[in-house]
């Protein structure tokens, strides 16, 4: 019990023997003892304690009227009640804790809202297309480059996200559907147009969205094959110069064994071999880009699925996932085998074992497609390598050349495919193409 209703009770108890003693003495004065009078005198005791504990009450209830319909306006995101209050016991306090309370929340919500607008007109004003999609998969928030990129003149918040992909080119639109991130080109007209898409699910407002990004990476990927040439055209003149430069003053010396210190002439294998050495060396390095600069158009042929993965198994160790479909593609064998080979060679040089490279061959029977999946368990790549990991020259090996996946996806391309890359959920990178089945 309170002490406010303790007081109440207190009071209510001293008015009635205020009341009772004073009725007495008004009947002894008076003279009337007889048991109508006490009789009478207690119901008019009862009415007056009845008259003033419901003047008591009334007012407690409207306080707690007052302050379950604050709490109700709660419920229903309604802060703007505030409870006046005259009162200085307990119900007091309580006033005043509900009204700092709602004060504190309006100050917060309003500073929520603020941050809100500035962060809305950030995302409406950023480059980055921005699609955000419930579980239905209708878009509930998008910004002004998401209308520009799905060809849209009002906001898209309200339509079907399926019916808006339709105007998304072909490998973009597959990669959304599919839900796979990384780098996507397509031909518009005389330019090639590359973006770069990112796919999340989270959880908001306790149900499962899908957020879309697409970024448009042309003109950053145009500055970066500029920087990855002149990078390309550094790294050539450095090798050229380590490996002439030494070839230059071996041939001197020789030259001058030969002519005026014969004696040294025990040296001349030494120095042959060394010279050989370098030039095979410097003839592996053109070669590579040599490789690259003239590769020819595939020379397709249907091959049987199974023994083109049976002849990768003897070349390379590997765990192959699952039976390997019975099915023809329509390939070039010895581009193909190059780059599976390159592939299943980087996901080994990540740091992976043996046993953690897996190669995945799935029938995509609605696309009549062979999905390839290369897989290992080492660091994965960061978001910006994964932007860059197909530029000729962008390489994260201390001693690469950064032709190895350019090469790769020039051979995928010619053969009507996209090579993607996506970092794996527990750790590792997946990289994977599809081919399409029969000839």
């Amino acid at each position: 019990m309170s002490f406010l209703m303790l007081r109440q009770l207190l009071l209510l108890v001293l008015l009635v023997l205020a009341l009772q003693t004073a009725g007495h003495h008004l009947l002894q004065k008076f003279g009337l003892n007889n048991e109508v009078w006490p009789l009478l005198l207690n119901l008019v005791t009862i009415l007056a304690v009845w008259a003033v504990f419901s003047i008591f009450t009334r007012s407690i209830k409207q306080v707690i009227d007052t302050l379950e319909l604050g709490v109700k306006c709660f419920e229903d995101n309604d802060f703007s009640i505030t409870i006046q209050n005259k009162r200085h016991d307990e119900l007091g306090r309580i006033i005043d804790a509900y009204n700092n309370v709602a004060q504190t929340i309006r100050k917060e919500r309003m500073n929520l809202y603020q941050r809100e607008i500035m962060l809305d007109t950030i995302i409406q004003q950023t480059p980055l297309a921005l699609i955000l999609t419930d579980m239905r998969g209708v878009v509930v928030y998008s910004n002004e480059a998401a209308q520009a990129l799905f060809k849209q003149k009002e906001a898209l918040d309200g339509i079907i996200f399926s019916t808006l992909i339709k105007a998304l080119p072909d490998t973009l639109k597959k990669a959304t559907i599919e839900k796979h991130q990384g780098l996507y080109s397509h031909q518009d007209q005389q330019h090639k147009i590359v973006y770069y898409l990112n796919c999340q699910m989270f959880t908001l407002n306790g149900a499962e969205h899908n957020l879309y990004l697409y970024k448009n990476m042309t003109t950053e990927i145009s500055r970066q094959e500029i920087d990855l040439w002149k990078n390309a055209i550094r790294l050539m003149s450095h090798e050229l110069n380590n490996s002439l430069a030494p070839i230059a003053s071996l041939t001197n010396s020789a030259k001058d064994i030969l002519t005026t210190k014969p004696q040294h002439a025990d040296m001349l294998p030494d120095i042959l071999d060394t010279i050989s050495q370098r030039t095979k060396r410097l003839h592996t390095f053109i070669d590579q880009y040599a490789r690259f600069a003239r590769l020819p158009l595939p020379s397709l042929k249907a091959i049987e699925l199974k023994g083109f993965i049976s002849t990768i198994t003897r070349l390379c160790e590997f765990q192959l996932a699952g039976e390997v479909p019975e099915v023809e593609v329509s390939i070039d064998q010895g581009q193909m085998e190059q780059v599976l080979i390159n592939l299943l060679k980087n996901a080994k040089e990540s740091g992976s074992a043996v046993e953690d490279v897996g190669l995945s061959v799935v029938l995509d029977e609605l696309d009549h497609r062979v999905v390839f999946s290369i897989t290992d368990r080492g660091p994965g790549m960061s978001e910006a390598q994964l932007q860059q990991s197909l530029l000729p020259f962008f390489t994260t090996k201390q001693e690469g050349t950064g032709l190895g996946l350019t090469l790769c996806n020039e051979i995928v391309s010619a053969h009507g495919g996209v090579l993607r890359l996506n970092n794996c959920e527990g750790g590792g990178l997946e990289v994977g193409f599809s081919l399409g089945v029969g000839w």
